[in-house]
This record gives C-alpha cells, structure tokens and sequence, in this order.
C-alpha cells in the first residue's frame, strides 16, 4: 500500500469520531504517548447500568494515534467498563499476528493489517485503547 493511500485511510478513519468536547455534563479521561507527544481525550458518560458512552474525543496526535481513536469512537461508543482490558488485549493480540474474531469491522483490520507493518508505531495505534484501560483502572 502506498503512504498516499495510507493517509487518506488514516483521515477517512479519523473522521468516524466526533472531534470536539460535549457541552453537556460528562468526564474526561487523557492519554499521553511521552515518547512521540501523542495526546488524546476521550470525553465519555458513565451511564446506570456502569457502561460507558463515548461522546467525543479531541487532544493532538499523529494521523495513526487518531485513526485509532477514530475507529474506536465508530465501533465501540458504547463500552463494558469491566471489558476494557479484553478490548486492549485482542488488539495486542491481532498485532502480534493472531487474528481475532471479536472485532470483525473490515475497516478495523484493515487498519491494524496496515499497522502491523510498521511496529514502531503500534504504541500510536494502541494509545486510544490504553486510555480505556487507564479509565477502568480508575473506576475500580
């Protein structure tokens, strides 16, 4: 795949998220890659029955980092808190070449097939997720 093709993924895939903060009440939760400066806030609301809804992201990172974070806010604007690990892990999994069946949107594989050739950069595609992980811990 050519880098072009690549940036215009990365952008459809960054446009999936709602970019900005929500006027309402809701709380924030930050990620921060120290090593490249990537940052992201994921602006969400915990509802009664202790699930989470992602109302919108914002924060400045990389075209990979918000990709990522727009995929997530596309597929998973509601979350299980307690399953926010498992949703890290099978990333880490898919990854590492064990491809998962838990999330089957072809947009999502065919970013992470896509980041799988450039592990230097699987921390920018994971930061997203691990800021879910960094939320749950939390809540605990």
């Amino acid at each position: 795949m050519s880098q072009e093709s690549n940036l215009e993924d990365f952008l459809r895939w960054k446009s999936f998220a709602v970019w900005e903060k929500p006027k309402g009440d809701h709380r924030v939760v930050k990620g921060l890659n120290p090593l490249c400066g990537d940052e992201i806030f994921i602006y969400y609301q915990l509802e009664k029955d202790h699930s989470i809804q992602i109302l919108g992201l914002g924060g400045e990172s990389c075209s990979i980092c918000s990709a990522a974070a727009g995929l997530l806010f596309k597929n998973k604007s509601v979350l299980e808190w307690k399953a926010l690990p498992s949703y890290l892990q099978e990333r880490k999994n898919f990854l590492d070449g064990v491809d998962s069946r838990l999330f089957e949107d072809p947009e999502e594989i065919s970013f992470f097939k896509t980041l799988r050739t450039h592990p230097g950069r699987y921390r920018c595609g994971l930061l997203p997720w691990q800021t879910l992980v960094k939320l749950s811990e939390e809540m605990i």
